[in-house]
């Protein structure tokens, strides 16, 4: 490596035996040379990228090819976009560049290259240009101002040059075939030819194939739950909660299981933490370096780390009591071909429900309807197959890591995604009604300062729920506690619990 030509530009010399050319990354610019250093060729910034927005999850595109809006990221568009060496930003499916409509006017479009704006990528999060000497951020905007960045942007509305927002002016750069199978679940849905519910998501609401007993040849029964059982949880700086849950296995059970905790960084715990973590010996509690894993990578990396064939999922505020049936729920997945079997939360109402998409409340939304199972599963009586269950269940390993287990973008609120995807993927839910751990939540007096930005901030948690929302292209979410169902299967909901709308 050399660190040539003047302070502040730091490239990247490889050598190329072939043809005496040698390449140089220059800030995320491949340049070629030759041993004269005569400059050759850039390679672009990059290629076939979707633009998402850091907020919301939506994407820029330009649906009738010459205005560029907010749109949902739709895996069967073209929607990319690349950025040349020379900053020009190029729309894919028609091979021009992102200009402005008119000289004077901040709105972007799509037009001839020789009109184009000319880009700069900072941080791989702003896309910024100057104008008149200022620096501008391209952003999403609002009907009323199109000068101003706005984080709440509804679909449609313009994308503008506007002053630089921390959160209003971040964009993700998505590559094209990671995309496509990131999104695998959605992309392969086709909207149903007949009922009301007419979109992509709608091919989502197809009924799960029952759950079937297992003939004995192809039964694999456990002999011993700590053979076949570990114990998966994610925390958030709070060990002793992880330490009351190994305990309360312990009590209940009358035996350990083994547990693996991953916890957010960093690894600043005093060595009287570590020595109490150190009389349990089958918790593998591991902090790591991001302060903000989240829920959803830290259990797909606590999940890469299981060897049983089973695993229990738990909150880390959990605690076991005579109802927590393990037992039962081994026994389910050794004779059955279900891949996850749930239970619920004492005191709590019945999570266990059905997942829909539809027109709700005029719009394109999705819906949990608490309590409504398909049917009641033959030899176990208060077991009945569901859409989802709460975050206390028993599943086989390897379907979870084929479906890559829990969205990473979703640092909370992973919850109903997670079983969108089993839905999708073919896989079977049990519910046992008496099946239970119990919730034992922190007071807020209790709660560390971290966790409480983690878990509670509401701008962090709106994301999320946008987040998850345009995962699957609707507009809104909502819980349904009271519901009927209609002659044509459908579900009409009577009475909402939570309801969350975007337009």
């Amino acid at each position: 490596a050399e660190w040539p030509l003047r302070p502040g530009i730091h490239e990247v010399l490889i050598k190329v035996e072939r043809n005496d050319t040698s390449l140089r990354l220059r800030d995320s610019v491949v340049r070629v040379v030759n041993s004269n250093n005569k400059h050759i060729s850039d390679s672009p910034v990059f290629t076939k990228h979707r633009i998402k927005i850091w907020y919301g999850g939506r994407c820029f595109d330009a649906e009738d090819d010459k205005h560029l809006v907010v749109s949902h990221c739709n895996p069967d568009l073209e929607q990319t976009f690349s950025l040349s060496s020379e900053g020009r930003l190029i729309y894919d499916r028609t091979k021009e560049c992102v200009v402005r409509t008119t000289s004077d006017s901040p709105i972007l479009g799509i037009g001839s290259c020789s009109e184009a704006v000319l880009f700069q990528l900072l941080d791989n999060s702003y896309l910024q240009t100057l104008v008149e000497g200022s620096t501008l951020c391209v952003s999403q905007t609002s009907q009323l101002d199109t000068t101003k960045p706005n984080m709440f942007s509804c679909l449609g509305v313009p994308i503008s040059l506007t002053e630089c927002n921390d959160e209003a002016s971040q964009i993700q750069l998505i590559e094209e075939a990671y995309f496509k199978e990131e999104r695998s679940a959605f992309a392969d849905a086709v909207a149903p030819d007949q009922g009301t519910c007419d979109f992509k998501a709608c091919g989502l609401n197809v009924p799960s194939e029952p759950v079937q007993m297992l003939r004995p040849i192809y039964s694999t029964r456990c002999q011993r739950v700590f053979d076949c059982v570990t114990v998966v949880t994610k925390t958030a700086r709070r060990p002793y909660l992880v330490m009351r849950l190994a305990q309360s296995i312990r009590d209940i059970k009358g035996y350990d299981l083994r547990i693996i905790s991953y916890d957010d960084g960093p690894n600043d715990y005093p060595a009287e933490v570590w020595q109490k973590i150190g009389e349990y010996p089958h918790l593998q509690y591991i902090v790591g370096d991001d302060e903000d894993m989240g829920i959803s990578r830290g259990r797909n990396l606590a999940l890469e780390l299981v060897k049983t064939k089973y695993f229990l999922l738990v909150d880390d505020d959990h605690v076991f009591n005579n109802k927590s049936n393990i037992e039962k729920m081994v026994e389910v997945l050794d004779t059955t071909d279900a891949t996850l079997v749930g239970g619920k939360f004492q005191g709590f109402m019945k999570f266990a429900g059905a997942l829909r998409f539809g027109h709700y409340h005029s719009r394109q939304e999705f819906a949990i309807f608490s309590g409504h199972c398909e049917r009641e599963l033959p030899k176990f009586p208060s077991c009945e197959q569901c859409d989802t269950t709460s975050n206390i269940f028993l599943a086989r390993v390897q379907p979870i890591l084929e479906i890559k287990g829990w969205s990473e973008e979703l640092k909370i609120a992973e919850h109903a995604d997670f079983f969108v995807k089993l839905k999708a993927f073919g896989k079977k839910v049990v519910y046992c009604d008496d099946i239970e751990v119990i919730n034992q939540q922190e007071s807020p007096e209790e709660r560390s300062l971290s966790y409480q930005k983690l878990r509670y901030d509401k701008s962090r948690k709106n994301r999320m729920f946008r987040l998850m929302n345009s995962r699957y292209n609707v507009n809104g979410l909502f819980w349904c506690s009271e519901y009927r169902t209609l002659d044509n299967g459908e579900l009409l909901c009577l009475q909402t619990k939570h309801k969350i709308g975007y337009c």
